[in-house]
């Protein structure tokens, strides 16, 4: 299409540029891209837990373990890494082996004092175990032996949840058959806080309290003995926590001189 010839007196420029500048669009102009925000939910979260199950299924396995426990005969896999990392005995123990490629074989652990392989079954099942969720198997000893050999395993290896274990087994199916017994392993093993939990409920049971008493076996355990007097004792209002009788009658007589001396003169005179 042909333009019309300037008028005269008119800018040429003029006249060209205002046909383009209708062309230009009149709606709004875009300051810059635009946030598109799209939610998916909560992102899953796995706190480590799959990475303690998958070392909990390759120790079951035996895969990539390198390091043995051996116990009464009987040999348990596991990881050094692992181990060290839950005891820092084991890993002062792991760093001292030699290093370089010598071909040596695994290192063996023997734990000599230890009679009942289940205490070192029992140590793997609560290294290895990630918190979150229940024990493989309930802990549950096959007797008070066993569970000696698991606190044994425990302080050695300062390993603190299974001194847990062994220490709240001992307080289950408590009773006087068995609680002279489980007192003496507290006293063995320093656990303060169990034995005065059960000496807490020995002597808010006077039934309990007497059954022990007459038992000729809680002389072999002076000090848990000793404990038990104490708190009878206090419980009959003696020692520090009650003040006794003479001792309000001393601060009666201070308070009172002047008839306390002939009180005094005349009770000696009645006891001679």
């Amino acid at each position: 299409q042909a333009f019309p010839a300037p008028a005269p007196g008119l800018p040429v420029a003029t006249l060209a540029a205002a046909p383009l500048a209708s062309r230009r669009p009149t709606g709004p102009t875009m300051a810059g891209p635009t946030e598109l925000c799209i939610d998916l939910g909560p992102a899953p979260c796995d706190v480590g837990c799959g990475v303690l199950r998958g070392l909990r299924r390759l120790v079951d396995n035996g895969e990539f373990c390198d390091v043995e426990f051996v116990a009464a005969g009987q040999t348990f896999k596991a990881h050094m890494s692992v181990m060290a990392a839950a005891s820092p005995v084991f890993l002062e123990m792991f760093l001292r082996l030699p290093t370089g490629d010598n071909g040596a074989a695994h290192p063996v652990v023997t734990l000599e004092e230890i009679t009942h392989p289940e205490a070192v079954q029992a140590m793997l099942d609560s290294i290895y175990h990630d918190g979150s969720e229940e024990l493989p198997k309930p802990y549950s000893p096959s007797s008070e032996d066993a569970n000696r050999d698991v606190l044994r395993l425990s302080q050695r290896f300062q390993i603190a949840p299974l001194q847990g274990l062994a220490s709240r087994w001992l307080v289950t199916s408590l009773t006087t058959d068995n609680v002279l017994q489980r007192l003496t392993v507290c006293e063995e093993f320093g656990l303060a806080q169990v034995c005065d939990k059960i000496l807490e409920q020995l002597t808010a049971n006077p039934e309990a309290l007497f059954v022990l008493a007459r038992d000729p076996k809680i002389l072999g355990v002076p000090r848990v003995c000793q404990d038990l007097l104490v708190r009878v004792l206090r419980l009959l209002g003696c020692g520090g926590d009650a003040p006794s009788k003479n001792s309000g009658g001393a601060q009666h007589g201070q308070g009172n001189s002047n008839t306390a001396g002939p009180q005094g003169k005349r009770a000696k005179k009645a006891g001679a």
